[in-house]
Formats: structure tokens, sequence, C-alpha cells
């Protein structure tokens, strides 16, 4: 009697085993590698509203403004800009403020 609850155990077990490797090595699982933080369009300053031309003109004053990129999921700028043949890009923050990269 011992024996045929021991291999009735051993034969669950190693069926629930076979199945769990079968359901881990069937699951394929695609992983998006691509940084989504950084998918930026290059964006026309004329384009752009006039409330946020006014802005990048006051937050740059002194730079030429080299170009503007656009965030395409929250619409948050990247702008490069040029001062004494330096070039600097600096990226929007979610509160608006542009941060140097």
């Amino acid at each position: 009697m011992k024996k045929i609850i021991l291999l009735i155990a051993v034969i669950a077990v190693a069926t629930l085993t076979t199945f769990a490797f079968t359901a881990q090595t069937s699951n394929t699982v695609v992983v998006n590698t691509e940084v989504t933080n950084d998918e930026f369009e290059p964006v026309e300053f004329k384009d752009l509203p006039a409330e946020t031309q006014e802005m990048l003109l006051k937050e740059f004053d002194g730079y030429v403004i080299k170009s503007i990129f656009q965030n395409k999921e929250n619409k948050l700028l990247k702008v490069v800009v040029v001062k004494d043949d330096e070039e600097k890009t600096f990226i929007q923050n979610e509160e608006g403020k542009f941060i140097e990269k």
C-alpha cells in the first residue's frame, strides 16, 4: 500500500514538473530594449505655439537656438543652443524647467 501511494506521489510530481517546464519553455516573451524616453522629433520654432516660443526666447536669452526637438509621447522639448561656439543641449522636465544634458 505504501509503495502504491509513493508511486502515485512520484507520478504526480513528475507530471506537475513536466507541465511547469513545458509552460516555461513555450512562452516567448518579447522585451523591448528601445529607450522610449529619447524619442524626439525635430520641430520648427515657427510651428510651436506662441506661448512656447516666448518661453524659449526668455529661457535661452543670449543663446542661439540651433535646433528644437519634441518628444512624441509627452510633448516635452529638447533644445540645442550655441553660445560662444559652445553647443549645449537642454531637456525639459515634467515641471517645465530645462536641465542641461
